[in-house]
């Protein structure tokens, strides 16, 4: 897998709070990546309580929508190591935003589900399974041009290292982050 440098991104100063999953440093390199699609619609699966849609919202300013998807709070993850991550207000922290549309659903969504995106962030299930999922899911629904980016490449606890390394042995233009856990692809 290429490997990019953070100093090579366009790193803005980002003001929290940050998810107790992503911090400060990950949430400005997510940002210079999604900025630099210019997106007008994103796709988060895995939103979560909302705090990086809402810092992506705030400094992105060509995003008209942004979905956050996650799961109902009863859902019980593959993995047990995500056990405590099913949250209990999901999307609240963007909610107040217009362009901030959330989408509760059980896990394998298909493409008809949701409309094409110009930039999908995947940092939801992280089991193969998962990860497999919202990859082939992200394709058939990522523009020409656009951007997908995963959280937790390089994190052995949860098993997206693995798929992402199969996606770049079968020729996916697949790029790591240094000394972050994200990974992307440009479409």
């Amino acid at each position: 897998m290429q490997r990019v440098s953070p100093a090579t991104l366009d790193l803005s100063s980002v003001r929290g709070p940050f998810s107790k999953y992503l911090n400060a440093r990950e949430t400005a390199i997510l940002i210079a990546l999604v900025r630099s699609v210019t997106p007008r619609v994103m796709i988060e699966f895995g939103c979560n309580l909302g705090i990086t849609a809402a810092r992506v919202l705030e400094h992105v300013p060509s995003l008209e929508r942004y979905i956050g998807v996650d799961v109902p709070a009863n859902h019980k993850p593959p993995l047990a190591c995500q056990s405590d991550e099913v949250p209990r207000n999901p999307g609240y922290s963007a909610g107040h935003d217009p362009r901030f549309w959330l989408m509760l659903a059980e896990p394998m969504l298909t493409p008809d589900q949701l409309e094409p995106a110009d930039a999908i962030f995947i940092d939801g299930d992280h089991s193969r399974q998962g990860v497999t999922h919202d990859t082939e899911l992200a394709s058939a629904l990522i523009r020409p041009g656009g951007i997908i980016v995963w959280h937790d490449y390089g994190n052995d606890s949860v098993e997206v290292t693995p798929v992402l390394e199969r996606l770049d042995q079968q020729g996916w233009p697949m790029q790591h982050v240094d000394g972050s856990w994200l990974a992307f692809c440009r479409m």
